[in-house]
C-alpha cells in the first residue's frame, strides 16, 4: 500500500464518519419531522470534531509518509550502492577467469580485426600490381 493510497484510506473512514452523521441527521428528520435546535448544535458540534479529526489525520499521516519516504530514500541508496559493488565485483572475477583461459577481450577481437583489414588491403593492392 502507498502513501497515497493511505492518505486516502484515513480521509475516506473519516468522511465515511460524518456521512454516518449526516445520514442520522436526515433520517432523524424524516422520523421527527422538524429537527431540533439541540440536533443541529449537537451536528454541528460533529462536524467541527470530524473536520478537526480530518485535520490531525492529515498531519500524522504526512509526517509518517515524510518519515517513510525518507527510509526508503536512504535504503534505495544503499541498495544502489551495494548493487554498484557487486556488480564491480563480479565484472572483475569474470575478467580474472577469462585472462587465465586466454579468452580474447572485446577489445583484443578489434585488434585483430582492423589486422585483418590492414592485411586485405595489402593483398589487393598486390594483387593490382601483379596484375
Amino acid at each position: 500500500m502507498n502513501t497515497k493510497q493511505v492518505k486516502d484510506s484515513v480521509r475516506n473512514a473519516v468522511l465515511a464518519g460524518l456521512g454516518v452523521v449526516s445520514i442520522a441527521q436526515k433520517e432523524a428528520a424524516k422520523v421527527y419531522g422538524n429537527v431540533s435546535k439541540e440536533a443541529n448544535k449537537f451536528y454541528g458540534t460533529l462536524l467541527k470534531e470530524g473536520q478537526s479529526l480530518e485535520k490531525k489525520s492529515k498531519k500524522s499521516v504526512n509526517e509518517l509518509t515524510s518519515k517513510a519516504e525518507g527510509k526508503f530514500n536512504n535504503i534505495k541508496q544503499l541498495a544502489t550502492s551495494k548493487f554498484s559493488k557487486i556488480e564491480n565485483v563480479f565484472e572483475n572475477k569474470v575478467e580474472t577467469a577469462l585472462t587465465k583461459l586466454d579468452i580474447p577481450t572485446a577489445e583484443d577481437l578489434n585488434g585483430l580485426t582492423k589486422r585483418v583489414d590492414t592485411l586485405i588491403k595489402e593483398i589487393k593492392k598486390i594483387e593490382k600490381k601483379a596484375a
